[in-house]
């Protein structure tokens, strides 16, 4: 019988396609350069509030956790993975820092309004944290499946001429994410999900995915790509 992980995996073959083609469509694109920014930017969003959200998941889940081994088990994964998400001082601290690096100023960033796709993805997943089962966040962190990897990456700076800098993080998660995917797959398999909590991974993963393949593609068909604090003086 398929694992849990194998379930779901199975289920997001089916939307990984499209999940692939806004980064094609941005390497091949002519432009690249001018859009890799608010490309990146876009991804940045959700770094900034993936911590809060797992610290979300976890606060909820360590109620839920006397009568729920779910809940008890998605706490200890919790607090084990928080910590490895930091990468500094500051939730997305460092993603910011990428964003400096190739020209977007990050407090005009933090100030201006969220796209609707990423508002809408964040919503979601307060929601079914708060009202349904905080086992939805391993939907969201489902992405480390569906990682960057090097050679693409190395061969997307050369393309957009763009400071390495810019690109940290990225090249970080292209290693890092294979064991975080890895490890993540394992404790899918160990806790005693029921159905509900499988369709409700699968439903946070599903459109947490749809979101973003939405937002990168207004990034990668408009015309004149905007993002707040773009272009600022050095």
């Amino acid at each position: 019988m398929p694992t849990a992980s194998a379930r779901l995996r199975r289920k997001l073959d089916l939307i990984a396609p499209a999940f692939d083609t806004p980064g094609r469509l941005l390497w091949e694109h002519p432009r690249a350069g001018e859009l890799f920014p608010p490309f990146l930017a876009a991804s940045a969003y959700v770094t900034l509030v993936t911590i809060p959200l797992m610290e979300a998941a976890l606060e909820r889940a360590r109620v839920l956790a006397p009568d729920d081994a779910v809940a008890a088990g998605l706490a200890e994964y919790l607090e084990r993975h928080i910590p490895e998400e930091m990468h500094g001082d500051e939730p997305g601290g460092a993603a910011l820092d990428d964003l400096e690096a190739i020209g977007i100023d990050s407090d005009a960033f933090r100030e201006g309004p969220l796209p609707q796709q990423i508002a809408a993805l964040i919503g979601s997943q307060f929601f079914w944290i708060w009202n349904r089962h905080p086992i939805s966040i391993l939907g969201l962190l489902e992405l480390e499946a569906f990682h960057p990897h090097t050679p693409s990456l190395e061969l997307l700076i050369e393309r957009t001429g763009l400071p390495r800098a810019g690109f940290r993080q990225l090249l970080l998660h292209a290693e890092l994410d294979v064991e975080h995917a890895e490890e993540l797959h394992r404790v899918l398999d160990a806790l005693p999900l029921e159905p509900e909590h499988e369709q409700l991974i699968a439903l946070s993963a599903m459109q947490t995915m749809a979101f973003l393949i939405d937002a990168w593609l207004d990034v990668v068909a408009a015309e004149t790509p905007v993002v707040a604090g773009a272009g600022r003086e050095a």
